[in-house]
């Protein structure tokens, strides 16, 4: 862009506003992703011995849920291996999603963000989820209240369906960043245009919709966990939003070419 571009001749004010410190956006997703990406596979392996022991040096053994009997610490069940798996193989997916395949349109934001957004996945789908998804358990880390028949340490049914879903999917998600991907300039314009395809036909966010899909998926295998229940609600309700306010913006930016659909979840949202 040259100066002739923007308006300015001889004698014209430029007036400059200071942003404070900044951090490049591709910066801040690759260290929020790590967190879950280093802890899951910690918790259910490394760490194992030491944050669920029941020794009275271990803080955690006061919390208000048993982690092991006695002196016996039982292996993971093959749920809890799945599930290590398959989030660990989704934050890796974002991982290089966020090196390859995002374009942004804005280079950076503010350097105080990092925390609150590296502290949602850090916190909540890192220490959190990690911790009472792993816990030891003697034959099955299903909840209390999940039904017995959905099982999925006892009917492979359950199991290996939910993990179909799950990869129908993570490959969904992908193909909707690539389509969001080639819409966008690669020499960094805001320039926007209407995304169709795969998935954009159906709402306006498949990609959230997607999302929620593999999170659902996470929530069955654990056998209805509270903290992968938990982490669905808020971050799928986050989408939820987040995908309102786009379908807002797609029909006030578009008007009649856009066609009025589903924001993120077909028939009712």
């Amino acid at each position: 862009m040259l100066v002739e571009d923007v308006g300015l001749r001889d004698g014209s004010q430029i007036f400059v506003k200071d942003l404070g410190p900044q951090i490049a956006w591709r910066t801040v997703f690759i260290i929020e992703y790590l967190g879950p990406l280093i802890m899951h596979p910690l918790f259910i392996s490394v760490l194992r011995p030491y944050i669920y022991s029941t020794s009275a040096l271990n803080p955690l053994s006061y919390l208000p849920v048993s982690p092991s009997k006695g002196d016996v610490l039982y292996p993971p069940t093959q749920a809890q291996t799945v599930l290590c798996a398959l989030i660990t193989l989704h934050f890796l997916k974002r991982e290089y999603e966020t090196l390859f395949v995002h374009r942004f349109s804005s280079a950076t934001m503010p350097f105080t963000n990092l925390f609150k957004n590296s502290g949602h996945y850090w916190v909540f789908s890192g220490i959190n989820l990690a911790y009472f998804l792993y816990l030891p358990a003697m034959t099955s880390s299903s909840a209390f209240w999940w039904p017995k028949a959905l099982d999925p340490e006892t009917n492979p049914v359950v199991m290996w369906g939910a993990v179909a879903l799950w990869v129908f999917a993570q490959v969904s998600n992908y193909k909707t960043h690539v389509t969001l991907r080639n819409l966008r300039p690669a020499d960094g314009s805001t320039q926007r245009m209407i995304p169709r395809g795969y998935g954009f036909n159906l709402v306006t966010c498949p990609n959230y919709l997607f999302e929620a899909l593999a999170w659902v998926a996470i929530l069955i295998i654990s056998g209805g966990n509270w903290a992968a229940a938990l982490f669905l609600a808020v971050s799928g309700g986050q989408m939820m939003l987040w995908a309102k306010k786009k379908e807002r913006r797609y029909r006030k930016e578009f008007g009649r070419q856009y066609k009025k659909k589903r924001s993120m979840i077909p028939g009712i949202w």
